[in-house]
């Protein structure tokens, strides 16, 4: 039986976030081999957490775009930015442990946002 408490949401989400930030680390050539796993990994996450329902609804759009083959990047590019904004205000009201790498991730999508605009 899986246990739901705070603190093994919180190993699982670090180690998830920590995946996540390895994943973006090497650009966003690096990251697209994982992106559709790791996406659907954190919608499975956020599922169900009203106070990050935004995040959750907009990786359910950045996926459906990824899963399509569409090659929109400004649309990508646009998704990746509002999950950024949205990473970094949701830093602020996450556990002492995550805040840092929310903020980190945060930044990294919106550099990810970046590099496809240019």
């Amino acid at each position: 039986m899986e246990s739901n408490t705070p603190q093994s949401q919180g190993t699982a989400g670090t180690s998830q976030l920590d995946a996540t930030l390895n994943a973006l680390q090497g650009g966003l050539a690096n990251a697209a081999g994982a992106a559709g796993g790791n996406i659907a990994g954190w919608i499975k996450t956020l599922h169900g957490n009203p106070q990050l329902a935004g995040i959750s609804a907009e990786l359910q759009t950045l996926h459906d775009a990824l899963s399509s083959g569409a090659s929109d990047t400004s649309a990508l590019a646009h998704s990746l930015n509002t999950l950024g904004e949205h990473t970094t205000k949701a830093a602020a009201s996450a556990t002492p442990d995550a805040q840092a790498k929310l903020q980190e991730l945060g930044s990294a999508l919106s550099a990810a946002a970046g590099q496809l605009k240019v």
